[in-house]
């Protein structure tokens, strides 16, 4: 494991060997088969669910042949799948048998624990302690809406002004459950989302206790060993923005014993996991289109401000206010334009195309687009703008 900045490099790598094993390594290039959706949620160690659809269109990204039903029953029939609040915060979907590793891991984040948070929220530490045991005491296997979370803390404190604070709709007074193993995400009661307790819900034990407590910081280095697998050239800096904090990244590397090399990337330092080397430096440049929706793992975690892999004057095309993630279209392992996809039965695919692509890219782009189609049910035309000039 490196322990010093200025360590030499180990190999010298391109950013197109990168992009390309990246993409091989997140089934991008090459997608599984349907039976395979378990694998590919463990292999990227949860997928962002912000917007629920554009979770089961990187799925489809990754899986031939999947359908919208595929990942619901997962979720809601065999509860294979989770849906809770993990990664920086944001909602993901994630193995059922992984619930227990983010909340091994979830110490690590210091969430809902600081003076600077409690002042905020206008909330008192045993303010706080009351609505965190009223949740969990009233969470079982039963799905709960958020409304009788709410009646639960007003009726245990006789504080209306209290139990209104759950009412948040980014989860703020939710998302310490989560972390702790006492909530998840149950199936929609119409409009309405629910919550249960994960350890009921699936009928496994998912917190940890007494002397087989793990370490947290050893439990988030499995993690990032998991991430790393996905995303070679990955820095600490980045590592941080994936997990949602970079403070105890290097204190998690070592607990793990993870064997760690320095590589350089045309001149920019990163790591990769020693057993990665070999393959790493014989990637060959990807070739091809693909289509990848809005919060996608590939961009979300693609080095910041790197023009081999994204155009720079295109950075906030792609990363736009409010933390939105656009939809992408990767030609030959770049990002060379994004797209949307229009509702309605008459409604297609329109590009924006960031430059001129080369020969075939658009053909091959057809594919894509049918296999969207496929999985939305409905044909999809497809139209692409000329390129804009930036200013």
């Amino acid at each position: 494991m490196p322990t010093k900045a200025k360590a030499p490099p180990e190999i010298t790598v391109s950013w197109a060997q990168i992009a390309s094993l990246r993409l091989a390594r997140q089934h991008v290039v090459d997608r599984l088969p349907a039976d395979r959706l378990l694998d590919v949620v463990r292999e990227h160690v949860g997928i962002q669910a912000q917007v629920m659809g554009l979770a089961e269109l990187q799925l489809n990204a990754r899986i031939d042949g999947l359908r919208p039903d595929d990942v619901r029953d997962a979720l809601w029939t065999h509860r294979t799948l989770v849906k809770t609040w993990a990664m920086r915060g944001t909602l993901h979907l994630i193995a059922s048998d992984d619930i227990a590793a983010f909340v091994a891991a979830a110490p690590t984040r210091r969430v809902a624990t600081t003076d600077a948070w409690l002042k905020y929220f206008e909330v008192t530490k045993d303010e706080l302690d009351t609505i965190f045991r009223t949740v969990d005491a009233t969470l079982d296997g039963r799905p709960r809406t958020r409304a009788e979370l709410i009646d639960a803390v007003r009726d245990a404190t006789k504080r209306p002004d209290l139990a209104a604070k759950l009412q948040s709709g980014w989860g703020a007074f939710l998302k310490p459950s989560a972390g702790r193993g006492t909530l998840v995400f149950g199936p929609d009661r119409g409009r309405n989302v629910t919550f249960v307790d994960p350890q009921d819900w699936l009928g496994k034990p998912v917190r940890p206790t007494g002397a087989d407590r793990p370490d947290p910081n050893e439990a988030l280095g499995r993690l990032v060993e998991r991430f790393l697998r996905l995303f070679p050239g990955a820095d600490v800096p980045g590592i941080g923005r994936w997990w949602g904090s970079r403070y105890t990244m290097r204190k998690a590397i070592h607990a793990a014993g993870l064997d760690l090399v320095n590589i350089d990337i045309e001149g920019t330092a990163g790591l990769a996991l020693r057993s990665d080397v070999k393959e790493l430096s014989a990637s060959k440049p990807f070739t091809g289109v693909r289509l990848l929706p809005g919060f996608d793992a590939y961009v979300n975690d693609l080095p910041r401000r790197v023009d081999a892999l994204m155009p720079v004057d295109r950075h906030a095309d792609v990363h736009r206010v409010a933390g939105w993630v656009s939809p992408v279209v990767i030609v030959d392992g770049r990002v060379a334009g994004t797209w949307e996809l229009a509702s309605g039965k008459r409604g297609g695919i329109s590009v924006q195309a960031f430059s001129r692509w080369r020969g075939g890219a658009r053909q091959q782009l057809a594919a894509e687009a049918n296999r969207i189609a496929a999985f939305v049910d409905r044909p999809l035309t497809v139209s692409i703008e000329a390129p804009k000039t930036r200013d």
